[in-house]
């Protein structure tokens, strides 16, 4: 959503939500079964002083996790994207009448000073037509970007957590994706991105390393949004 560069096949992936940061490094399957191999993975409980409503309140302690990491895994030269989430990233798919809006057609006033952007979705079950519309204040997005810079990573995107879910969603349908059908499935999930998939589809689309020992139901959300932020980079 916010891009910073150009696109790899080997990706570390961080996401951030008020309750975990979440770490992964992915790369392109050599199995012809799966498209993405992950090569490791770390999810770390954060407590409310260092990360809170998506606002950096102790960097410092969220840099040193993430360098710790991207260390280990000798991962330095790879690029990062980051995924935010929390009430101070607006997140919401709205419906609208036309499939062509003017910005002021959105008439949100949640997104005065905020950077934000609108996605094109599908026509809506209820007439009309759906945008995902995500958007977070400047001075936040900033603080990210300075993270990025103190951890020395090479950072190519800031996106949201359930921009993620739906790049995966997308993805998963492969050339089977119709507007149509996304349509359907939100109605159905009560426009809920997070719900559009279940753990059962990462065997199809993810391979994970054997060294690693995850319990792929317990941290489906969180692999989730690590997936979709990898495939939404066009690494595969």
């Amino acid at each position: 959503m916010w891009p910073f560069g150009q696109k790899r096949n080997e990706l570390v992936t961080i996401s951030l939500t008020p309750q975990n940061l979440t770490c992964s490094l992915i790369a392109q399957s050599k199995e012809k079964k799966t498209t993405s191999r992950l090569k490791a993975y770390t999810r770390i409980p954060i407590k409310q002083f260092a990360f809170s409503q998506a606002v950096l309140f102790n960097p410092t302690i969220i840099k040193n996790h993430i360098i710790k990491f991207i260390k280990e895994q000798n991962a330095a030269h790879i690029p990062a994207a980051f995924s935010v989430a929390g009430p101070k990233v607006f997140e919401k798919i709205v419906h609208l009448n036309t499939a062509s809006p003017t910005t002021q057609e959105f008439g949100l006033s949640e997104l005065k000073n905020l950077n934000w952007d609108a996605i094109y979705l599908c026509p809506s079950q209820r007439n009309g037509f759906d945008f995902f519309v995500c958007g977070i204040k400047p001075e936040h997005l900033f603080s990210y970007q300075l993270l990025a810079l103190s951890a020395d990573i090479n950072l190519i995107t800031i996106t949201t957590e359930q921009l993620a879910h739906l790049q995966l969603y997308k993805y998963v349908h492969g050339d089977t994706f119709r507007q149509s059908t996304l349509s359907m499935d939100l109605l159905a999930q009560r426009y809920n991105p997070h719900s559009l998939c279940n753990a059962n589809i990462l065997e199809d689309v993810l391979t994970i390393d054997h060294h690693l020992t995850i319990d792929v139901n317990k941290e489906y959300p969180f692999l989730a949004s690590c997936l979709g932020l990898f495939l939404s980079e066009g690494a595969v």
